[in-house]
């Protein structure tokens, strides 16, 4: 147990991959967000 190296590697990658996955995540649901209320201010108007 004296090499640790692939281990604290594979934990950065899963931990990086999740902080990615989650930022896509919430820019995909600003980005719905942004629609809706665009989408509102045209029926609004009308």
């Amino acid at each position: 147990m004296d090499d640790f190296g692939p281990i604290i590697l594979i934990e950065v990658v899963l931990v990086f991959g999740g902080v990615l996955l989650f930022a896509w995540w919430q820019l995909r649901d600003l980005k719905k967000e942004r629609e809706k209320d665009l989408k509102k201010k045209e029926e609004d108007k009308s």
